[in-house]
């Protein structure tokens, strides 16, 4: 399985009060510090980019437009840290990172405009969105059963990771890429806890939030480029569970969660998230794009609230228990059945078809510049029989 590779030592730890100078008077100039995370399109190797000969507490020399709109001291207990206020996100950070930290902003805003438009247009969402970033797993823990009580226990167990409560992620440094692919996935969480009047089931929340991991910065951009094909972690567990024989069926994957899987062991779980990665990609482009128009309706319809009524007003759910079953569940194939395809086993066979496809092709290249690794499927003779649900009204 392949790994990020090593990341270059932080250079430039400061105190909250002197970051938060720096931050402000940048703010007042309209600039602010630009964090390269650059990968190689050949391999999965990243570094976290600081200026050549960057002096202990010095800045970069590249500087970009801020999104920054307020900075002040930020504590808990006894953390200590700085929060940072941009036009859409509150981020409360204790990185030992000024640079770590200056990239935040730009990052967060760039992905909140992808979860509006990387798959369909979406609304802004009602508030600020709030994250809390710290600087080690032993500060995360303290705040996570804080914030979780009684509750915390399956979160302290995980590993590398982090969760979403109540509008608000909370997230620690696991080397600046990692930790940025995890704050773009419990960043869509966010967006959508606050936007949605409607939740998503979860197959379709967690896959979302999968797409919206992959991306691309080179060394001194300003911001990254949203690229759902580049997610080499992802690709690489979903071949990797292939070759082990840990693949779940669909059905199995619709039907369970994250927590479900990780009572089987941590494997199953990753091997779930590539799955439901893998699943998103196929709505939006397997078989010729059939499914395409469904999974927009799906989206706009958890925005307005609408997916009982479409629930309730859909032919494909056989009887009134399966409907009530449909409308309390946030897991099994009812959506399915709704939006994307009334005929399940066709767009099952479909769907292994695609993930058939992915383990085999083996185009690591292709993942690394962000471009699909199967070739782009013809569009099906019937796909006007595909039960796609019209656009939501």
């Amino acid at each position: 399985m392949l790994r990020a590779g090593p990341w270059m030592p932080y250079a430039d730890v400061m105190r909250p009060a002197r970051f938060i100078r720096v931050l402000a008077n940048l703010a007042c100039t309209g600039v602010l510090v630009a964090t390269g995370c650059q990968g190689d399109g050949g391999s999965t190797k990243s570094s976290f980019a600081t200026a050549p000969g960057a002096a202990r507490g010095s800045l970069p020399a590249s500087l970009v437009t801020s999104p920054i709109v307020s900075t002040r001291e930020w504590r808990w207990n006894s953390v200590e840290g700085i929060e940072i206020d941009t036009g859409s996100w509150t981020i409360k950070s204790s990185l030992r990172s000024a640079n770590f930290t200056g990239s935040l902003p730009a990052f967060y805003e760039a992905a909140l405009r992808n979860y509006r438009s990387g798959l369909v247009a979406l609304p802004a969402p009602p508030r600020r969105l709030e994250a809390c970033v710290f600087g080690t797993r032993e500060e995360w823990s303290r705040y996570t059963e804080h914030r979780l009580g009684s509750e915390a226990g399956p979160y302290l167990k995980m590993g590398r990771g982090g969760f979403t409560s109540g509008g608000e992620a909370v997230l620690y440094d696991i080397g600046p890429r990692d930790t940025l692919a995890i704050a773009a996935h419990e960043g869509w969480h966010q967006y959508s806890q606050t936007t949605f009047r409607y939740s998503l089931p979860v197959w379709m929340e967690e896959g979302v939030a999968c797409y919206m991991e992959g991306f691309r910065q080179p060394a001194g951009a300003a911001e990254p480029t949203f690229l759902p094909w580049r997610n080499p972690e992802r690709y690489a567990e979903l071949r990797t569970a292939a070759r082990k024989s840990r693949l779940a069926t669909l059905r199995e994957v619709l039907e369970g969660s994250p927590q479900s899987f990780l009572e089987t062991s941590r494997d199953a779980q990753l091997a779930y998230y590539a799955q439901v990665w893998a699943l998103v990609h196929y709505m939006r482009d397997g078989e010729g794009g059939r499914y395409r128009a469904g999974l927009e309706a799906m989206l706009a319809d958890a925005v307005s609230g609408g997916i009982p009524a479409r629930i309730k007003a859909s032919d494909s759910i056989p009887d009134e228990r399966a409907r009530r079953l449909a409308l309390s569940s946030k897991s099994g194939i009812w959506l399915v059945l709704v939006y994307l395809d009334e005929d399940y086993e066709r767009f099952e066979r479909g769907y292994d078809r695609f993930i058939g496809s992915l383990i085999e092709s083996n185009a690591w290249d292709h993942i690394m510049r962000g471009e699909s690794p199967i070739e782009v499927e013809p569009v099906p003779v019937d796909a006007s029989a595909a039960g796609a649900a019209p656009a939501a009204k």
